[in-house]
């Protein structure tokens, strides 16, 4: 999906963090710009050669490159054939190449998050990025890396959380980094999106139209104060800066009633100035040169607002020609950075059309079908295990010693077809809803990659139960009408495995925090009967309240296997027969009740303007600071996941250790107080971890920071270190958490700058965020 989104922030300074960014008026048509021309950056060389190309161009040719052109790919923009450069091939998306055949369905975002594994993380990227290169896809629309971040005041209710990693700003900042980098390694220009205050699909309240989509919708207005925007909201674009992406999609909503492609403060002020972007931003448009003037360098999917009429506003003198320049120098510079001109592959895929050829405004493009997957299909098995999480076990898992299982629920199913439901990977809802008709491997909507098989559990299963001498029977339905087959198997069965699943999809924010198909219902008609022990497996985009039945006698484990794609069945596989040790933790929150978020925790009605307004009033308290600030006992709290083994933690200790930044591509303009930079580190903090347990595995320990007491403002702590280990048995390591400079500052309204507050600092340490045994504190009386 594509819109445009207005965002006014920033250049205010409030006394008080309540305080609302002002209206900022859309800039005037004088034909006056007052952004930053780019210099390329570390880019430096290819910035010299896309001016100086630019020299050659004519102005209808300097337009065409920032216009979009209809293609064989999601979204093309135009080029100039004469000079070879090639229109863009743009395509979803974060979980792998979508619209083409031949490609790996990846773990989502928001699956792969709960892994907590630098390393894990970037390889999938790397791999993701060659598979789009392989197809000759320019830009790849993703990672999804803050629009939505997922506030909790939204979190649970929001349709297309799952597309984004987490609701924690450090954890989303890191793994953000770690993407676009893994991502560009192979050549590929990532899109960082949706910048920014993404939180909530539009609203709408008109009748369902044939289809049974939405109609009578508008885009929402995000109001935010100027400290959260800048400490919640903005980091984790910022690390997409740093990571050197080449491209930022602007988002949907308004901020404060302006559509943030024609904000001039979000564009040029924050965006380019402050965080020094060298690459460009395109989105969807309302206008031509108040989008050109506040900062939007390309448009796409389609030509509206730029091409011709771009073209009559440059003649007429109400854009500056020096700004078109710069709009072609964003598009042409990391073009070159990438080395595009020289051996990229051509686009050898058409979206949707899997025949040979197709004609597209007389051309003729070729589908080669071309099999970009090589052994990553490996690799995909093993994040999605490494990013499924152990909530609960009685020690019914791993699974030993048994020669029965009792297989309930749709979700252990194939799908009838591959896309799932519909051939835009989007299941209909409203009265016409179609639910996901088999295991659910992935959300709907632009987050979304095919699948070219999927492994499902019932299948994965069935093959490892036969190779164990296990007996296998299973009733695949949700329908009461089957409950009587259901009790009669479960009767037999020594373990039951009943699966369920909760299938979110862009454009459709959620109604309840319950399972699809009255999953609840299915869970306690097996545990009623089952023999045995039950096994509860969730595939969900987000948080669902268990407190109905987690609790009964027998549900003995529950894993949440979140959005695993392709090869969830044999991911699965290797946690419950113990073949991978689960490690993985909760990227969010799971409270006991509905009432434990916020209250009008989703816009609903349009309100009484022109269009609907959702006010950030819980400012920087989101998912568990939200719990921790009110004192919320969660059912399951961030960072919470259980190992089949053990784990000791000793030996925590805190020292000033000062090292230059090492990891940052493109150097961002941040100001700050101090000598020294905002992303050097400055302490290091030293665990040791030891398995004490039965078995190998790998533990993920976090550190945890409270800022001083003076800063009333500030929730009770924040994530700022994380690092997994595989450790033997009675093995010892030591995990190092670096502390910069920015994670031990907060931004100071008044002086629009970061700062580290002086005073006493708070450190824990731990395997949760409710569960952090060792404690420091450190004296900071100093800016460096």
């Amino acid at each position: 999906m594509w819109s445009p989104i207005k965002t006014a922030l920033l250049v205010l300074s409030p006394l008080i963090p309540s305080a609302l960014i002002p209206n900022f008026d859309k800039h005037s048509s004088n034909g006056t710009y007052d952004g930053p021309f780019t210099d390329g950056g570390v880019w430096s060389k290819a910035f010299e050669h896309a001016k100086e190309v630019t020299k050659h161009l004519s102005l209808e040719e300097k337009v065409n490159l920032t216009t979009a052109v209809t293609g064989p790919c999601q979204a093309n923009s135009g080029g100039v054939p004469r000079l070879d450069i090639p229109g863009l091939c743009f395509n979803d998306g974060p979980s792998g190449p979508r619209y083409t055949d031949f490609v790996t369905q990846w773990p989502s975002e928001f699956t792969a998050a709960a892994s907590f594994d630098r390393e894990l993380i970037e390889g999938r990227a790397r791999r993701i990025g060659k598979e789009f290169r392989g197809k000759g896809i320019n830009v790849e629309l993703g990672p999804v890396t803050g629009g939505p971040l997922g506030r909790s005041a939204v979190r649970p209710y929001a349709g297309r959380n799952w597309e984004a990693f987490t609701p924690d700003p450090y954890l989303s900042s890191t793994l953000s980094f770690l993407t676009v980098r893994g991502m560009q390694q192979s050549g590929l220009i990532t899109c960082a999106k949706h910048y920014i205050l993404y939180e909530q699909e539009p609203v709408c309240d008109g009748p369902l139209d044939d289809e049974g989509g939405r109609t009578g919708c508008e885009d929402i207005s995000s109001e935010v104060d100027d400290k959260t925007m800048k400490e919640l909201y903005l980091p984790s674009f910022a690390e997409t800066v740093r990571a050197g992406t080449g491209a930022v999609m602007c988002s949907y909503n308004k901020i404060n009633g302006t559509a943030a492609c024609e904000s001039n403060d979000a564009l040029n002020r924050v965006l380019k100035e402050e965080l020094g972007f060298r690459g460009f931003d395109f989105g969807a448009t309302h206008s031509t040169v108040a989008s050109a003037l506040n900062g939007m360098d390309m448009e796409l999917p389609g030509e509206y607002f730029y091409g011709q009429r771009l073209l009559q506003a440059i003649n007429k003198g109400s854009i500056p020609e020096s700004r078109l320049d710069d709009m072609v120098q964003r598009i042409l510079t990391p073009w070159y950075a990438s080395q595009q001109h020289t051996n990229y592959p051509r686009i050898n895929y058409q979206k949707y059309d899997l025949s040979d050829s197709k004609e597209v405004n007389g051309h003729v493009w070729t589908n080669e079908h071309v099999d970009v997957r090589k052994d990553n299909a490996i690799y995909a098995r093993k994040v999605a295990a490494e990013s499924t999480v152990l909530l609960k076990n009685s020690g019914v898992l791993p699974l030993r010693g048994i020669r029965r299982i009792g297989v309930f629920g749709t979700d252990a199913d194939y799908p009838s077809t591959l896309s799932g439901c519909g051939p835009d990977l989007f299941c209909l809802v409203g009265s016409k809803r179609r639910y996901w008709n088999g295991t659910v491997t992935i959300g709907g909507g632009s987050g979304a990659a095919y699948a070219d098989y999927i492994a499902a559990p019932i299948e994965a299963m069935s093959l490892r139960a036969r190779q164990s001498g296990i007996r296998v029977d299973h009733v695949l339905q949700n329908d009461p009408a089957h409950y009587g087959s259901m009790a009669w198997i479960a009767y037999q069965s020594e373990v039951c495995l009943v699966f369920v699943s909760l299938f979110l999809v862009e454009g459709w924010d959620r109604e309840h925090l319950r399972l699809d198909k009255k999953g609840e219902d299915l869970i306690k008609h097996v545990e009623k009967n089952c023999a045995g022990e039950v096994v509860v497996v969730m595939h969900a985009g987000g948080q669902v309240i268990v407190e109905d039945w987690i609790d009964l006698p027998k549900i003995g484990a529950v894993l949440f296997a979140g959005y695993p794609g392709q090869e969830t069945g044999n991911a699965l596989v290797d946690i419950l027969w113990g073949d991978v040790n689960p490690s993985a933790k909760l990227p969010f929150t799971m409270g006991k009740k509905a009432e434990d978020w916020p209250k009008n925790n989703i816009v609903r009605d349009m309100g009484k303007g022109h269009y609907p307004v959702s006010k950030f009033t819980e400012g920087l308290a989101i998912d568990y600071k939200w719990f921790d600030k009110h004192d919320i006992n969660p059912r399951f709290e961030f960072g919470y996941g259980l190992s089949y083994t053990n784990f000791e933690l000793s030996g925590f200790d805190i020292a000033e250790m000062y090292e230059k930044d090492q990891d940052s591509i493109q150097r961002t303009n941040e100001r700050f107080k101090g000598e020294r930079g905002l992303y050097d580190t400055l302490y290091v903090a030293r665990v040791n971890v030891t398995n004490v347990g039965k078995v190998a595995g790998a533990e993920v320990v976090q550190l945890y920071m409270s800022f001083p007491k003076s800063e009333k403002d500030q929730p009770p702590k924040h994530l700022r270190g994380y690092g997994k280990k595989y450790l033997e048995v009675g093995q010892t390591t030591t995990i190092s958490f670096p502390l910069r400079k920015k994670d031990l500052s907060i931004w100071d309204v008044k002086q629009q700058l970061w700062k580290i507050p002086h005073g006493t600092f708070t450190f824990r340490v731990g395997t949760s965020s409710r569960s952090l045994p060792l404690k420091l504190e450190v004296d900071i009386q100093t800016y460096y």
